[in-house]
């Protein structure tokens, strides 16, 4: 199976606007570049991924790609987390890859296994989709697509369950994949102080 794993990146001044009553604008954009970082790291150490990509149009988010190695996804403009997605799909269909991961920034607990466990989930099945959820199990924190344009996503409120019809009207096989480390992100204040243990 070839697969590709692409990280959507907003831009760094919008990043993490929901931290803003506990992160002035600084500490937030490096607390952004700091968790793009780690994904990338932790994709890379994985060693399964055929084609690496960042969407973005943030000149330094994509220097960053770049960087590690990846392929740089330019968007013209910031369109939404799905336009995004949407070009990620595009872009591994075209680097004729199997599988799609996407991946979002802000999964500090994310480990090099856990992308490797993704990645062996879909290999024994075709056509597939497996999501993993976040904490509350409402948004979907990894999205992987066998082939890569199996359903059209649709992230943002109530994605996991969006995400889970999406499939069932498709027909296809749908695997929920629970995971502590990938379930963390980080979108509200509480998030981070659970995550630094309240400090």
């Amino acid at each position: 199976m070839r697969l590709a794993v692409a990280i959507p990146m907003k831009p760094l001044v919008l990043a993490k606007a929901r931290l803003r009553p506990g992160l002035g604008d600084a500490a937030r954009q490096n607390l952004a570049v700091d968790m793009l970082r780690h994904v990338l790291a932790v994709v890379t150490a994985s060693r399964v991924a055929e084609a690496r990509g960042v969407v973005s149009a943030d000149p330094a988010a994509l220097a960053l790609a770049a960087e590690f190695g990846f392929d740089v996804i330019e968007e013209p403009s910031p369109q939404g987390y799905n336009a995004a997605a949407a070009r990620a799909s595009a872009w591994a269909q075209a680097r004729r890859c199997d599988a799609l991961l996407i991946l979002p920034s802000d999964l500090p607990l994310l480990t090099p296994e856990d992308v490797r466990k993704l990645a062996s989930l879909a290999k024994t099945h075709r056509p597939v989709v497996v999501i993993a959820p976040d904490t509350k199990k409402e948004g979907t924190n990894a999205l992987l697509l066998r082939p890569p344009d199996i359903i059209t996503p649709n992230f943002g409120p109530s994605s996991f369950r969006k995400h889970q019809q999406l499939t069932h009207s498709a027909g296809v096989d749908l695997i929920v994949h629970h995971s502590k480390t990938i379930a963390q992100d980080i979108d509200w204040i509480e998030d981070l102080q659970r995550l630094t243990g309240g400090k």
